[in-house]
């Protein structure tokens, strides 16, 4: 593609595309070059919004390389953090599967603790979402005990959270003793606190 004053390379508009994150048409026209340009834009603005860019050079010191990866996933640039979201109710493991992929998660789903339980042994996660009663608190409390001890054993830093439409005290405190790093009560806006959590840690 060229005018008068602009001519892109083949190399330069495959990057754009990779970028964007979206696949590169068939026909390359100023239409789809501009909508490439306006999702790297937007992954920019995002990456903004969230402060990733350290703009204190006295400080560059202070942001590690860990960091640093960190955020780039969470504005959809790197290596995306992984996320295993195990719950037996389809709707909710597929809403949180959208809802973190458009913040650069890749997500893994179990409906069942056997299909999780095999998944966390085979693979690192940055995030494990759990609901408690998969499809029993009994069940639920084995898997976060099996969670733990693998993440243990590991020597991992994921991030367990456990979420529940239960509303006893005593399975916050039993779940928290447990190795949860978070307990979270599946009430209004409970989506929020749980994208607060993970977009903190």
């Amino acid at each position: 593609m060229s005018d008068e004053n602009v001519s892109i390379s083949k190399d330069t508009i495959d990057l754009i595309y990779k970028i964007a994150g979206t696949e590169k048409p068939e026909i390359i026209s100023d239409e789809t070059l501009r909508l490439a340009l306006c999702v790297i834009e937007k992954k920019l603005s995002d990456a903004e919004s969230l402060d990733i860019i350290p703009h204190d050079a006295n400080h560059e010191d202070n942001y590690s390389e860990e960091q640093w990866q960190k955020d780039l996933a969470m504005a959809g640039f790197g290596d995306a953090r992984k996320m295993l979201v195990v719950d037996d109710i389809g709707v909710v493991t597929y809403q949180l599967k959208i809802l973190f992929q458009k913040i650069g998660f890749e997500v893994d789903t179990a409906k069942d603790i056997f299909s999780a339980a095999k998944l966390i042994r085979k693979s690192v996660y940055d995030f494990i979402i759990m609901d408690l009663f998969v499809s029993t608190e009994r069940e639920g409390f084995l898997l976060l005990d099996e969670t733990k001890k693998t993440i243990v054993q590991k020597g991992l830093k994921t991030k367990i959270v456990v979420i529940t439409a239960s509303s006893k005290g005593e399975h916050k405190v039993k779940c928290l003793n447990r190795g949860a790093n978070m307990f979270l009560q599946k009430d209004t806006g409970w989506q929020d606190e749980l994208i607060k959590y993970v977009s903190a840690n």
